[in-house]
């Protein structure tokens, strides 16, 4: 009984460090057109911005993912938190544009402690059989965190002024570094628990298919406020809701997989989702209503909001216990890798051809990543098949 408690208090938490961390990691987004009018910096420098945090937080990802099969996850994640809280509030004092830029990048290092060592936790204290559920609400713990603090942050903001609210919104990491530390340090398992069962071949096609889906479906999502503006005529002011319609969708896809994933194979959602998700991307090349385009961008949310907690159940049987922080670490670089380099590969077209065809030609990268998740699909289900005949 008190295992399970324990096991349950560590995946609460897991749940509040998400939220509160892609709030820390969705801040620039919310900064930048603060900047822009204070600082007079341009739509290049705004993106290149967010490129260079987008990057380091990928590449440290990697080596944290890889520190934390080796040392005390509980430690360097509350250590990310502490430094992820020092450099937000210090943006209070910073009072050149440079200083608050280099702060904002630095935080990338806090950040990217999270992510490959929390799915592991989760991981870790959860059955298989229900597994695809906790990953599920820890996703959803995360996308909600998101979508209050874009609902919010401008009310703070009119409030405090954002030098004011970024310090207020450092303060509770503090608390959250004093609970990780607190709680109880997991077992070390040295043995995987797939053993035998485990086949590591597959994760670079995996690896590789992550990357193309997030390439073409990052050119998307990073342009949809223009869109709704240049070819909508939406408002500028109500353009911007378009992003949290998309990650209120997330939320309800993670609320839904949380039901579909332990009762599914997860290569199978993988594969429905990004095929559905080809299809949304390519009607709204075509679509000429506003009203039409959010009930699209909701859907799509709802379809990455399955498919994420899906293709991390898969990645769980898959990797052996010992090196999963490893594998997140490099599932979240090559993510990473690819929406660095997608807002400027398909910005550049949209400015030769146009933002629609742009969009088109994000299907090709997201067409190829199905294709390889399909390939995927199938070596895995010879390799389940010859392992059950191999049992006989």
């Amino acid at each position: 009984m008190h295992n399970t408690k324990d096991k349950k208090s560590k995946l609460i938490l897991n749940a509040i460090g998400h939220s509160y961390n892609d709030i820390y990691f969705f801040i620039i987004p919310l900064l930048l057109p603060l900047f822009r009018e204070q600082f007079q910096i341009n739509y290049v420098q705004s993106g290149l911005i967010l490129s260079i945090h987008i990057a380091i937080r990928s590449v440290f990802s990697l080596l944290f993912g890889h520190f934390g099969d080796q040392y005390d996850k509980r430690k360097i994640i509350a250590a990310g938190f502490i430094l992820s809280s020092i450099l937000l509030g210090g943006l209070v004092w910073a009072n050149r544009i440079e200083t608050i830029i280099a702060l904002l990048l630095l935080l990338a290092i806090g950040v990217s402690t999270f992510h490959p060592l929390a799915t592991t936790i989760v991981r870790e204290n959860s059955s298989n059989s229900k597994r695809g559920k906790y990953l599920s609400l820890f996703s959803a713990a995360g996308t909600a965190g998101l979508v209050v603090a874009s609902l919010l942050f401008g009310f703070f903001v009119q409030t405090w002024g954002w030098k004011i609210t970024c310090l207020a919104l450092s303060l509770p990491g503090y608390l959250l570094a004093y609970l990780y530390l607190k709680s109880n340090r997991d077992v070390k398992k040295m043995s995987s628990e797939v053993g035998k069962n485990n086949n590591i071949q597959r994760l670079p096609l995996f690896y590789m298919s992550l990357g193309f889906r997030s390439m073409g479906f990052w050119a998307v999502i990073s342009f949809l406020p223009i869109y709704a503006t240049d070819y909508l005529s939406m408002r500028v002011e109500f353009s911007a809701w378009i992003i949290s319609i998309f990650f209120a969708g997330v939320l309800f896809g993670s609320l839904i997989s949380s039901r579909l994933t332990d009762r599914n194979q997860p290569l199978v959602l993988v594969l429905i989702t990004t095929f559905a998700s080809i299809n949304l991307v390519l009607g709204i090349t075509y679509i000429m209503t506003p009203i039409l385009l959010l009930m699209f961008i909701a859907i799509l949310g709802i379809l990455e909001g399955i498919f994420f907690p899906a293709q991390n159940t898969w990645l769980t049987f898959v990797c052996p216990l010992n090196k999963q922080s490893k594998m997140f670490g490099v599932s979240l670089f090559s993510e990473g890798l690819a929406a660095t380099i997608a807002p400027i590969l398909f910005g550049g077209i949209a400015d030769k051809i146009g933002l629609i065809f742009a969009y088109r030609f994000a299907l090709i990268p997201i067409s190829i990543s199905f294709t390889l998740f399909m390939i995927l699909f199938i070596l895995d289900e010879r390799f389940n098949n010859s392992l059950a005949i191999k049992r006989i």
